[in-house]
């Protein structure tokens, strides 16, 4: 393309275009309260002054036409008296004085007429007169006078004034107003005459355009006017308001030292000091609020470090006991035991609050390693296996018959895994725990099914709560403190993963722990995970699919909690999984 050709469309581009004008202009009265405004104002301004300017004109109308017909009348009065003076005072015998003093007459008439007379018109009425020629000083309008008025006038016995009005044709205008006004004259011997004349009211018309064109003028010149009033008076109002919104977003952002001058002494002046004021109190309130959390985590530190010393001596001391308990009597044997759990209890206690303080104070971090995850999770069902057996709830995984490895800390996907599963067996009632796995190249996730007691909607928002209980009246066999899923959350957060949860009440509760392989290259996106819930609904369905989504078969291996292995002849496949790409999840 050459230069000559790329200037011609950037000059083409540059046009002004009516569309590309109103559609900015749309925009911004979205976008902008001052705009909008503004646009209304000016709408409304422009709508009552053409409503007046209608209502005026149409008043001035009929006026001046009423006025110019007047006068018209008037006119032709003095016209057909003029007229019939003239006839009377004539002393004519023969037909050619008779033509030679009509002639004279209409001419007289004309010249002696309004500024606003066309031409004036003199033709016989009856049959005596028929032989004077008619006269008309200006042929080029005879047309107008119709056959009902020729009518009307030749009828009359009474002298009366006939009026008709007309269009004109005047120096190249059409449709210029004007009127006919007809009557008859008494001319002696030779009979009557018709006596016509036309009217033009082209002046009048001239002053109403005029008119017109001047208060469209004042209608645009007012709500211009109005606008830019208006645009300025919110100027002053908006600003101020906008600055104070920038500061709050600001301030929001974390900058809190952002404060607004105060420029003014009125209510915006006001909303200025008050967002200063507030700004003040907060960031004295967050001091307050940061120095009470800090002792606080400092108090649970020090206590959970602190109790560890007579806890592990209670436990020396349990453990002695519990080494001894046959020899005692039935009684204090299970005192001892009481003991013994209630210790161990407590040491699970400490451990999850220096867990929480070592998260509050910043210092917890990972120790990444490449591991197979297939061992981690059968690693965290072997550290519940008794609990579930006690509880009589079946554990059963499907896992990939191939290693999944991945980098991660072992102890905190152990634990993740655990405390999903300790939550699980306790409101499992008797019915089984389903753990899977999904993996592709860049994530996997460990899914957790149960199919007890499930919760409510509005339960499943605070699942992740720091000492919060579904249900706190329920017997727990596990004695957990409330900790364990918030630990878990915040394990899955430092592997710049989530935990993800669905539960309906009577089918159960369904955890989906989502992880990256590796985890230094930063969080995968929800759309390139294996496995998700489905999107627009809070039932228990799943999109993806379990296994390993790399364009190999999988099968899965089905593992009970006593150890035992069974090989699936075909995959086992979840009822509740819908599948969004059948080469992507894998089989099931």
């Amino acid at each position: 393309m050459s230069g000559g050709e790329a200037a011609r469309r950037i000059i083409a581009g540059r046009r002004f275009s009516w569309r590309r004008l109103l559609k900015s202009g749309r925009a911004e009265v979205r976008r902008s309260l001052q705009a909008r405004t503004v646009a209304l104002v000016v709408a409304v301004t422009l709508a009552v002054a053409v409503v007046f300017s209608v209502l005026s004109m149409i008043s001035v109308r009929s006026t001046l036409h009423d006025q110019v017909s007047m006068q018209a009348r008037n006119d032709f009065s003095t016209m057909v008296q003029q007229a019939q003076n003239g006839l009377d005072s004539s002393d004519v015998t023969d037909s050619v004085q008779y033509q030679q003093l009509v002639n004279d007459l209409a001419s007289s008439l004309q010249n002696e007429g309004a500024s606003n007379l066309t031409s004036v018109y003199l033709w016989g009425k009856d049959d005596e007169s028929r032989f004077i020629v008619p006269v008309s000083t200006d042929p080029t309008y005879e047309s107008l006078i119709t056959d009902d008025m020729r009518a009307a006038v030749d009828s009359d016995t009474h002298n009366r004034v006939f009026y008709q009005p007309v269009s004109l044709d005047v120096a190249g205008r059409t449709g210029v107003p004007g009127a006919v006004l007809g009557t008859t004259l008494e001319f002696g011997a030779a009979g009557g005459l018709e006596l016509y004349a036309l009217f033009s009211y082209e002046s009048q018309d001239r002053s109403l355009a005029q008119i017109q064109m001047n208060l469209i003028a004042i209608c645009l010149a007012l709500s211009m006017m109005v606008g830019v009033v208006v645009w300025m008076t919110l100027h002053g109002i908006i600003r101020p308001v906008g600055a104070v919104a920038a500061a709050a977003e600001t301030f929001a952002a974390g900058d809190l030292d952002a404060r607004v001058p105060v420029t003014r002494k009125d209510e915006i002046g006001s909303l200025q000091d008050s967002f200063n004021k507030m700004a003040d109190a907060l960031n004295q309130k967050i001091d307050e609020l940061e120095e009470a959390g800090a002792m606080q985590r400092r108090f649970v530190s020090d206590v959970s470090h602190e109790l560890r010393t007579p806890v592990t001596t209670m436990r020396m001391a349990s453990d002695l006991l519990e080494s001894r308990k046959d020899d005692y009597d039935p009684m204090t044997r299970r005192t001892v035991e009481l003991l013994s759990g209630q210790i161990n209890r407590f040491q699970d206690m400490l451990a999850d609050l220096l867990e929480i303080s070592r998260y509050d104070a910043g210092y917890a971090a990972l120790d990444l390693v490449e591991s197979d995850i297939r061992e981690t999770i059968d690693e965290a069902v072997d550290q519940v296996d008794g609990l579930a057996k006690a509880k009589g709830v079946p554990i059963r995984t499907y896992l990939p018959n191939i290693g999944v490895l991945a980098y991660f800390d072992t102890r905190r996907i152990v634990r993740i895994i655990r405390n999903l599963l300790a939550n699980a067996i306790d409101f499992a009632e008797d019915g089984p725990i389903e753990i899977r796995l999904a993996a592709n190249r860049k994530a996997f996730v460990i899914s957790v099914r149960d199919y007890g007691v499930g919760m409510s909607r509005d339960q499943v928002p605070h699942v992740f709560d720091r000492f919060w209980r579904g249900d706190p009246s329920r017997a727990r066999t596990t004695g957990g403190t409330g900790l364990g899923l918030s630990i878990a959350m915040t394990d899955a957060k430092l592997h710049q993963g989530t935990i993800r949860v669905r539960s309906e009440e009577g089918e159960g509760t369904w955890f989906l722990v989502m992880l990256p392989r590796d985890p230094s290259l930063g969080a995968v996106p929800d759309n390139e995970m294996p496995v998700d819930f489905e999107r627009g609904t809070r039932a228990l369905r799943i999109t993806g699919g379990f296994g390993i989504a790399d364009n190999r078969s999988a099968d899965y291996v089905k593992r009970a909690t006593d150890g035992a292995v069974e090989s699936a002849a075909d995959p086992v496949a979840d009822p509740a999984t819908t599948r969004t790409d059948p080469t992507e999840g894998g089989d099931e």
